[in-house]
């Protein structure tokens, strides 16, 4: 006969424990309170458990205690281990599993994850600081508390476009990146096997970025021969010359010190801690590159800076000095120090002589593929000392032949062998 709230409230603690069925292998363990549970105090006098067979051998499930779990959820609970049993399913193994997976969830929350990776990522403790603050800021008051394993595409997509709205663009980009690079310290952990920040490619909208202008490939001779007639500062004049013959960034350019080239090698090996990337980058000197650092020794090669302030010897010269320059030369708002690495970027890429794998060391992009980026560390050596001489040639014969027009398809450097 099926049990009933009032026979159940009615049941008293005996001697010994008994049990009242209520059907389907539901039934109701009523103990005496006597009895002592693992932990020493009084245990629960009434328990629902449920008798089931499972590969021919007999089991109980526990499913709760009355009357925290009354009588029409515990036949709920019943119901729902039948249905297990029927899908080939231990219903006592699956709920060890499903608890062991809710207490790893809650260890490996996104905010928890993020920082473990923190702990572990290599680069300055500056940089490491405010990428932390930054997710602290914008990514963990949204997404921190979730399971990482329960985090979908749909809920980093708008929290990165609540970031957009605030105004700050550019902090949702840097957040896209760290959100991506958290995950994929996840997947390699083991914690995830779906990266759901695999494809935000297109979640964030890019703003003109008027710092970064530069002007088409087919004005370069012209801009050659302004920066060639430049009366302005010596210091400025050959920081341009030497932006376009390095690729290198205007503060990497405006902070070397004279320790960092090698004469011999002909070479300039810029230090990790003044990358933007945090990684050593190496620059193939050409001819003319080691042309102009040597009159420039002449002048400043007393100091440790290459190109120190004259108001401050101890300090370098402004990040605007050469967007200045260009400003009195005409090219305000079309031209800027950044614009010398897209310039020749762009040349390069366009003439396809030389990978574009090899173009990208040059200009310290960093390698999104870790094991590859530590092959690569150094290599490319030889092609890029072939490439840099032949892109300072092509731009003395740019100079020299006025004729020759910089248009998309042609072989520049091609022809200027």
């Amino acid at each position: 006969m099926p049990l009933s709230e009032m026979r159940i409230r009615n049941a008293r603690p005996e001697n010994k424990p008994y049990k009242l069925f209520d059907g389907g292998g539901l039934f109701l363990m009523v103990k005496p309170l006597a009895e002592k549970s693992h932990d020493g105090k009084p245990s629960t006098s009434k328990l629902w458990k449920i008798k089931y067979r499972y590969l021919g051998k007999e089991k109980e499930y526990a499913a709760g205690a009355y009357p925290l779990l009354g009588l029409s959820e515990a036949r709920e609970v019943r119901d729902n281990v039948k249905k297990l049993i029927a899908a080939g399913i231990d219903p006592t193994q699956h709920r060890r599993i499903t608890r062991q997976q809710t207490a790893e969830a809650a260890e490996n929350t996104f905010e928890a994850v993020a920082r473990r990776w923190m702990e572990v990522k290599k680069g300055e403790d500056d940089h490491k600081d405010r990428s932390l603050r930054r997710l602290e800021l914008h990514a963990f008051p949204r997404i921190g508390f979730r399971p990482i394993g329960g985090i979908r595409t749909m809920e980093l997509a708008n929290c990165l476009e609540a970031i957009e709205k605030k105004g700050v663009n550019e902090t949702a980009h840097r957040i896209k990146q760290l959100i991506q690079q958290v995950f994929r310290y996840a997947v390699r952990k083991g914690l995830i096997e779906h990266n759901p920040a695999g494809d935000l490619r297109d979640i964030i909208g890019y703003e003109p970025v008027t710092s970064r202008a530069c002007i088409p490939p087919a004005e370069l001779p012209q801009l050659l021969r302004d920066m060639e007639a430049y009366k302005g500062d010596r210091l400025t004049k050959a920081a341009m010359r030497l932006l376009l013959l390095c690729f290198t960034r205007t503060g990497e350019l405006i902070g070397a010190r004279w320790n960092e080239v090698d004469w011999n090698r002909e070479e300039w090996r810029i230090p990790a801690e003044r990358m933007k990337m945090r990684n050593p980058h190496l620059v193939p000197l050409s001819r003319q590159a080691l042309e102009i650092l040597k009159e420039l020794h002449q002048i400043t090669g007393k100091h440790d800076l290459v190109f120190f302030s004259p108001a401050n010897k101890d300090k370098h010269i402004s990040n605007n000095a050469v967007l200045s320059a260009l400003g009195r030369m005409g090219y305000a708002g079309r031209m800027t120090g950044h614009g010398f690495r897209s310039l020749a970027s762009t040349i390069l890429n366009e003439q396809r002589k030389y990978h574009p794998d090899i173009i990208e060391r040059q200009l310290a992009h960093t390698d999104r593929n870790e094991v590859r980026a530590v092959y690569n560390r150094a290599d490319y050596l030889l092609e890029r000392k072939k490439m840099m001489q032949e892109w300072s040639d092509f731009l003395d014969s740019v100079v020299k032949e006025e004729d020759r027009v910089v248009k998309g398809d042609i072989g520049i450097l091609s022809k200027a062998g």
